[in-house]
Formats: structure tokens, sequence, C-alpha cells
């Protein structure tokens, strides 16, 4: 049985918070897999690439916004700094979101796929190890997150 240890996520917006999902799948081989792990690799830097391309537009928003209040300010007049978030029990609610407190959430979203991304690369580079040993076996996987956590050989 192979463990791997938690991935460890800095969130801007929240403390450290449970698992979301908990998921086990069976694979044939080793080879398939590997598979499973690349087809998931491509997918997030797909969903990484829009992420990025939406945060770029997000970027010019939250400056163009804050060169308005910028201009406003020099002009003497004040803007508006009511709280548009709320926090339940541990999920942030904005309505209405600037620019910047989107660009904010999108960041931590980016950094936490990154992770996942880094975690899922760095595992598969190790499983080539046991594709060299050319074992045959049906593998269980348990995954956390979308992250294998355990990986079970049942020869």
């Amino acid at each position: 049985m192979l463990y791997c240890d938690s991935l460890s996520v800095g969130a801007a917006m929240s403390s450290r918070r449970e698992p979301v999902s908990t998921e086990i799948k069976e694979f044939n081989s080793l080879a398939e897999f590997i598979k499973d792990i690349d087809d998931d690799v491509a997918e997030l830097r797909k969903r990484m690439g829009e992420l990025l391309k939406r945060l770029e537009e997000l970027r010019i928003r939250a400056d163009q916004e804050k060169k308005i209040r910028e201009l406003l300010a020099k002009m003497g007049m004040k803007s508006e700094a009511a709280s548009n978030t709320v926090s339940l029990r541990g999920l942030t609610v904005i309505f209405n979101p600037t620019a910047e407190q989107e660009q904010t959430v999108l960041e931590v979203a980016i950094e936490n796929l990154n992770n996942k991304l880094t975690a899922l690369q760095a595992m598969r580079r190790e499983l080539e190890v046991f594709g060299s040993a050319e074992l045959i076996a049906k593998i269980r996987v348990v995954y956390v997150d979308g992250i294998p956590r355990a990986v079970m050989f049942k020869f």
C-alpha cells in the first residue's frame, strides 16, 4: 500500500477545511491508473488556462476601478466602503464583488489548482517506478479531493 501525504494548500480566504469528497476507483493495471492521472492533469491544465485568462481580465478591471477611486479621491469625493462580505461557517459570501475581490478569490482558486496539478505530476513520476517492475495486479485507489491518498495493489 502506498500512502501519500496530504496536500498543503495555503488559502488566503479561509482556514484549512475538511476534505470535500472521497472516492474509491479501481483499475485493471498500473498503466490504466497512470493514464487516469494523465487525463486529470490535462483537465486541470485546461481549467488553469481558462482561469488565468479570467484573472488577467480581472486585473485590468481592478486597475481601472483603482484609478477611478484615486481620481474621485483627488476630486474630494468619498467612496462608500460598506462591507459586501459575509462569513458563514467558513464560507465567504461576497455580494456585488469588486474586481479586486474577484481577483483575490480567483488567485486562491488558481493556487489550489496549481497545488493539485503539482501533486498529481509528482505522484505520476513516483508511480512510474512500479511500472518498470511489470506488476500484474488490480489497483484500488482512494482519492480525497481528487488527489490519490492511498494506492492498494491486489495480486
